[in-house]
């Protein structure tokens, strides 16, 4: 909707997870530090500015570029909008010289920058992702887009006193949660059950990906300890 913007999550100026909105938000020099592109899904609320964030980095040649996710996500993208059709292929973006790599998420622990990264599966279409992100200081989980799922708040659980925040999404309010299991999404009761007896008090939980349609409702009804965010907002862990 009008005023509001798709997801795109930017940690330490250079890693990005989903490319919604980040070219109409982001000044060009600030899309120019990106080196690595976490994507959750190849929705198109999460893709979408994708190909204009690699053409910017293509244009500056300043660096490589690497683009993470699964492999069911990977073959999205290279069928269905790096085709030649739809955006050029990537073998055409790198016909000079191999600026731009995709990266199937490994199994396990990888380095991005100067990041820890655990790619997870999450119930929402195949192929989708969480991220949990570490540093020595501790670790922040992002769900991406996800239904109600057992292992991701399992997760959450697991990190105990190391896990500092847990973005998670939350799309509709509780009086659609048919809908919302349909389509594999959170309603704040939903989000509710999977936290409730799990984290402990230091742990900030922050939904996102609400519903711009429905966010006075989702608002009024998520509980008392999880806050939100429309856009924009600066975090420090």
């Amino acid at each position: 909707m009008q005023g509001y913007n798709t997801t795109s999550i930017l940690i330490n100026r250079d890693t990005l997870i989903d490319a919604g909105s980040v070219s109409s938000v982001l000044p060009e020099e600030e899309v120019r530090a990106i080196r690595h592109i976490l994507i959750t899904h190849p929705h198109i609320d999460h893709i979408k500015e994708l190909p204009f964030v690699l053409d910017t980095l293509f244009s500056s040649r300043a660096h490589e570029v690497a683009v993470w996710a699964s492999g069911e996500t990977l073959k999205a993208l290279t069928e269905n909008v790096f085709n030649g059709m739809i955006w050029p292929e990537i073998r055409d973006l790198n016909a000079h010289k191999d600026f731009i790599s995709l990266r199937e998420v490994p199994e396990g622990e990888f380095a991005v920058g100067g990041l820890k990264i655990t790619g997870r599966q999450v119930d929402h279409i195949p192929g989708s992702l969480c991220y949990q992100v570490s540093e020595e200081n501790g670790s922040v989980i992002f769900s991406g887009d996800t239904g109600y799922d057992q292992r991701l708040f399992d997760l959450a659980l697991s990190l105990g006193d190391n896990l500092k925040a847990l973005f998670v999404e939350v799309s509709f309010p509780d009086r659609m949660e048919e809908i919302a299991r349909l389509s594999r999404h959170l309603t704040p009761l939903l989000l509710k059950n999977g936290i409730d007896g799990r984290l402990g008090p230091s742990v900030r939980v922050i939904a996102y990906h609400i519903k711009p349609k429905y966010l006075d409702e989702v608002v009024a009804e998520l509980p008392p300890n999880v806050a939100y965010i429309v856009g924009g907002e600066v975090f420090e862990f």
